[in-house]
């Protein structure tokens, strides 16, 4: 059995989950925002349990677990009293105990290392230690170091967030979405502002392409991606624009590169990864960062990639027992 965390919204779980069930493997999704009400607890003699849609399933029955995007509990009977966010904290303890029950190495991912995968400067730090090309990076709130660092480039550098890069407003206000930025001359001239939080920069890279590399248990889907600027060169974020721009191919890993990803996949003990990097204009492949529950399914439908195909591959080779592995019904 595949259990999939995720919440209802999730549109790449909406997407795979109809394609795992098509070749025979049978999937239980857990949409964390509707979950409750369907759901009851039980644990004695060192064994949990759960009882789910009159079916019940102990730790044993579940071979993966596709960590996706989980919200927090929620349901009706909580409301917002004290004593409903009690029965949400009891119900989320129970659920997280049962799920600790499930060895790390049946997660993709198991949270505790997507969390240990996701510090980029931590990245870029290992990254370069196992052999890929880094931009020089710098992490500062110090005014000079910063306009060192810009004429250390000629100024060449760019500025992106750390974190998630998204802010969000309250009421009618529009969001903000952070994209990765060239820094300017006269951006020099006032940085009052920078001693208030440590900020990215990062050597700018010129591009002949970005290039995004999916990875599932070592199968490696990689794409080409290209879309320029009002200069007509490679664009500084591939994301602008909504990406409507952006043309797609297949492309094939250099040996060093494909050796190096795997090491990294390793080191974080990570079963799926969503790795950027670019080519330069001389072929060096450089790297940025990578995402250990980055999107997808979008490559599939955009990109013609396989991704969905290696997740059907990762699953079926633990799965051919599926009709025998559950307890039974509930009582």
């Amino acid at each position: 059995m595949i259990l999939v965390l995720t919440n209802s919204l999730d549109a790449t779980a909406t997407y795979l989950v109809p394609i795992l069930e098509n070749a025979g493997i049978d999937v239980m999704r857990f949409d964390t925002d509707d979950l409750v009400p369907k759901l009851k607890g039980s644990y004695r003699s060192s064994a949990a349990s759960l009882c789910w849609n009159n079916r019940q399933i102990s730790p044993d029955d579940i071979e993966h677990v596709w960590y996706r995007r989980p919200d927090r509990l929620t349901s009706q009977f909580f409301g917002d009293s004290p004593e409903g966010n009690y029965a949400r904290l009891e119900w989320t303890e129970f659920v997280e105990c049962f799920l600790a029950h499930i060895p790390s190495s049946k997660w993709i991912n198991h949270p505790a290392r997507n969390v240990a995968a996701s510090r980029k400067l931590h990245q870029l730090t290992i990254a370069s230690k196992l052999g890929f090309i880094t931009p020089d990076t710098l992490v500062t709130q110090d005014p000079q170091d910063l306009r060192d660092f810009f004429y250390q480039h000629g100024g060449q550098i760019i500025a992106k967030p750390m974190s998630t890069g998204y802010v969000e407003r309250p009421g009618e206000e529009s969001d903000t979405l952070i994209y990765t930025n060239r820094v300017h001359e006269s951006q020099l001239d006032d940085l009052a502002d920078l001693a208030n939080c440590p900020t990215f920069f990062q050597q700018f890279i010129q591009k002949k392409s970005d290039v995004r590399i999916t990875v599932v248990d070592r199968e490696i889907n990689a794409v080409e991606m290209l879309a320029t600027d009002e200069s007509g060169k490679q664009r500084c974020d591939i994301r602008r624009n909504n990406m409507v721009d952006v043309s797609y191919r297949p492309i094939a890993l250099p040996p060093q590169v494909e050796k190096n990803i795997h090491q990294l996949m390793s080191h974080f003990q990570l079963r799926f990864g969503a790795i950027d990097m670019a080519i330069t204009p001389n072929g060096n492949w450089v790297f940025f960062e990578i995402n250990p529950n980055g999107q997808w399914a979008w490559l599939d439908l955009s990109a013609e990639t396989a991704i969905a195909e290696s997740f059907v591959k990762s699953f079926k080779t633990t799965t051919s027992k599926q009709s025998t592995v559950f307890s039974g019904l509930c009582h």
